[in-house]
């Protein structure tokens, strides 16, 4: 099985193997659209279809004659000659003979309604009877795009339809889930299926542009920008500190001064430009120009402007976005009696996620609010008493924004590195149905994949999104067990255990967010929870054929058990009283995390994606056999000598740190100081590491390792406690938690002493002489080892 071949092999065991809508008995208002394979419709389409709408006809026509068996003629409504039974798509005269005013509805509107034996099927433009189609094809037929590589299309030779009246368009009308597809390298077939999977599941972008110039968030930069700016009016940007911090590309580290008029007036004429720009190439384009226009604050943890005017307004709004407002309301009045139809986009984001007191967003505003990740927790919804905070906040800007925009985010970066088995779907319903309950119109949802590690479901949770954002009030668990049944085929049954069983655990976990950097605190995962998942994986797997496409999807599924189980392995075991051995075989779970993730390289990523991962998943393996530990420590018992190599390391603590490739690392990967670009002389500093609150070991420049390879130094005896953290570099940005080793209430004082070790690695004229090479510093393992016994 190949990427260029899934899709085709699930028509056909979808066709064979599922049908999702119950027979229907004749009556007299219903339309028998095929009996026994054989149709009397004629598909008719207006004669000035546009492209959406012949779109719309094609996968009518395709789908009825794959779900019936049926050959439907098509024409066009002027070739038409004497009466028939009609399937009437788009823009008809018919439709219109019958009291249907197309030109009135909404661009993302459709109707279905039966006429006697006939039956419109019509929509606004441009994508109205697209999504009138697939509504139809849904709801009445049976057909469902449930993911890139799986379609359920049902066998039915007889297919009738009781007598419809349908009119409906999506509560929101912007509607996204950002997934960085991008990664899988994705061949021309394969994007063609994304494509396809987006467009029927009434993806809402691409038939034209929702964000005008420059960009559709974090934009202060890019109409104010420090580069052309701070050396002659640095008034202009954000004084933090007793310092003007410039806005510079990519934003930061400072913002703009919200409150000088100067700045103001730049960022009228700059908005009036792009605006100016985007209408003539629209027109050139034959579609309408971009509705929305963002200025918002730049990203990376920016600083807001503290001058006394900024925060006047700040102090007495009680929030930063006192200022926000307060600005972007001066520049839509600026604008909106020359361009009435368009709104102006900023955010509510960090400090300026909580609402201002009394200020009010201008009728031509839409606020962004952000449901920042660091606050809320993932795995409960919104009005789950543990997000009291962003609950608050939702509703407070939901009473006084005329306009609302989400940005929620559906991925936990916390477990960057980390396989963690969870999953959100639980949310998607409740929270969409209060999003839309606040008049939110547009919905981001940030979601990138991690097709090496991941969560449970991301195929579930990116269908049933689309589904919600819709149409949030429809029932949830339907639309999930019709996923199930037709991803997970005679497994279904086993795979719906496994969630409940998951979502049961986590629930009775407190405090699932307060985690995010230190997954193995996560107190289901322990060793009955992988007992019990194995238990359904296995019987799961057991239900379906080897090698199908339902095989895969479980063990996509298993994939991240198993990869959580091996990265944990060490510190289950340690947990063990010293006569317990883990009840698994590690060779045997190692030997499956290769196998599966293998046939899902092969299955679903194209050949130059998939070298890249198998490359990555074999150093993974190596690792768990084994993590070649330095010479020294090898003869000890394991339980003795605690590894904490890059698997254990957190992007965000004790400070900024990159993970990179080195051949010469422990497991292959690393931790790469992050320099400060506003300083020069990070590298500078004397080479120190250490034990936070503890010993600190600074190397004297005749010390420094002079070949560029990675020594590991003691650094010595410390009694590990919550918090305990190795650290290295002088600003301590560096380093591991190592307070996982922590016995509690331990009656033996000795139990949490261990010998502390790092290893490093430094290349660089400010550490090797001579060097050529440029300055850095690596850490990519840190070492604990049991003392020696008195």
């Amino acid at each position: 099985m190949n990427p260029g071949k899934i899709f085709t092999m699930v028509v056909a065991l979808a066709g064979v193997a599922v049908s999702c809508v119950p027979l229907r008995l004749s009556t007299d208002d219903s339309l028998v659209i095929a009996r026994d394979g054989k149709t009397q419709y004629t598909i008719v389409y207006a004669d000035q279809a546009t492209e959406p709408e012949k779109k719309a006809l094609d996968e009518l026509t395709n789908f009825l004659g794959r779900v019936t068996g049926a050959s439907f003629t098509v024409t066009a409504e002027s070739a038409l000659s004497g009466k028939v039974q009609g399937i009437y798509v788009g823009w008809t005269r018919f439709a219109a003979k019958n009291g249907i005013e197309t030109a009135k509805l909404g661009d993302e509107e459709w109707l279905i309604r039966s006429v006697g034996k006939n039956l419109i099927i019509s929509g606004g433009r441009p994508r109205g009877t697209l999504y009138a189609v697939y509504e139809f094809l849904e709801q009445q037929v049976g057909c469902h795009w449930l993911a890139r590589d799986t379609e359920v299309i049902p066998s039915r030779l007889t297919l009738e339809v009781p007598k419809l009246s349908i009119q409906a368009k999506p509560f929101i009308w912007m509607r996204d889930i950002y997934t960085t597809y991008n990664t899988m390298m994705p061949t021309g077939d394969m994007a063609k299926r994304h494509t396809e999977f987006l467009t029927r599941n009434k993806h809402s972008i691409g038939n034209y542009q929702v964000y005008g110039s420059p960009g559709g968030c974090h934009t202060f930069f890019q109409y104010l920008n420090a580069r052309d700016w701070f050396e002659t009016h640095p008034e202009y940007f954000s004084l933090v500190g007793g310092k003007r911090l410039p806005a510079k590309d990519g934003g930061g580290p400072g913002q703009l001064c919200l409150t000088n008029p100067d700045v103001r007036r730049i960022v009228v004429e700059k908005l009036r430009g792009f605006v100016h720009k985007d209408r003539e190439k629209a027109a050139k384009a034959g579609v309408p120009p971009p509705r929305i226009y963002d200025i918002s604050q730049n990203d990376a943890g920016a600083a807001e402007c503290q001058c006394e005017n900024c925060q006047t307004i700040a102090k007495r709004e009680g929030s930063e976005s006192g200022p926000m407002i307060d600005f972007i309301n001066a520049i839509a009045d600026s604008i909106k009696n020359e361009y009435p139809d368009i709104l102006l986009q900023t955010f509510a984001y960090n400090r300026t996620e909580p609402p201002p007191k009394a200020l009010k967003p201008r009728d031509n505003v839409i606020v962004r609010w952000c449901d920042v990740y660091s606050v809320v927790d993932l795995v409960r919804p919104l009005n789950h008493p543990k997000n009291f905070k962003n609950y608050g906040e939702i509703l407070a800007w939901g009473k006084i924004a005329p306009h609302l925009a989400i940005w929620d985010y559906w991925i936990s970066y916390g477990y960057y590195h980390f396989p963690t088995p969870y999953c959100m779907i639980q949310c998607i319903g409740p929270d969409m149905k209060l999003f839309v309950d606040m008049h939110a119109e547009t919905m981001f949802c940030e979601s990138e994949e991690d097709h090496e590690h991941g969560e449970n479901f991301t195929a579930l949770k990116y269908w049933l999104g689309y589904k919600m954002m819709v149409n949030p009030y429809q029932p949830v668990e339907p639309l999930i067990q019709t996923f199930m049944k037709g991803y997970f085929g005679a497994a279904a049954p086993r795979v719906d255990e496994y969630i409940k069983y998951l979502q049961g655990r986590i629930d009775k976990e407190a405090d699932f967010c307060m985690v995010r950097n230190s997954p193995h605190k996560l107190k289901y995962l322990d060793l009955d929870f992988f007992r019990t998942a194995e238990m359904f994986f296995e019987s799961a797997e057991a239900l379906v054929k080897p090698g199908s496409l339902e095989s895969l999807h479980v063990q996509r599924e298993r994939l991240v058990v198993d990869g959580a189980l091996l990265y944990l392995w060490p510190w289950l075991d340690r947990k063990l009283s010293p006569e317990e051995k883990m009840p698994f075989d590690h060779e045997a779970v190692i030997s499956r995390y290769e196998t599966n993730w293998h046939a899902q390289f092969k299955a679903f990523f194209s050949e130059k994606a998939q070298a890249l991962r198998e490359v990555k998943t074999a150093r993974l393996a190596a690792l768990f056999r084994d993590p070649k530990l330095p010479e020294e420590f090898r003869k000890l018992p394991s339980r003795e000598v605690a590894d904490f190599n890059w698997l254990t390391f957190s992007p965000y603590s004790p400070g900024r740190q990159n993970f990179v490739e080195d051949t010469e690392a422990a497991g292959g990967m690393t931790a790469a100081f992050v320099e400060n670009k506003e300083k020069t002389d990070d590298h500078k500093k004397p080479l120190m590491f250490g034990v936070a609150g503890g010993k600190t070991v600074t190397l004297k420049p005749e010390e420094v390792p002079q070949d560029g390879k990675y020594h590991v130094f003691k650094i010595g005896r410390t009694n590990v406690k919550k918090g305990t953290t190795i650290w290295a570099h002088a600003n301590r940005s560096m380093g591991v938690n190592v307070d996982r080793l922590v016995v509690a209430d331990a009656k033996d004082p000795k139990v949490n002493v261990w010998d502390a070790y790092i290893s490093l690695k430094v290349k660089g004229p400010d550490y090797v002489k001579a060097s050529t090479a440029s300055n850095g510093l690596w850490m990519d393992r840190v070492l604990l080892v049991k003392p020696p016994k008195d």
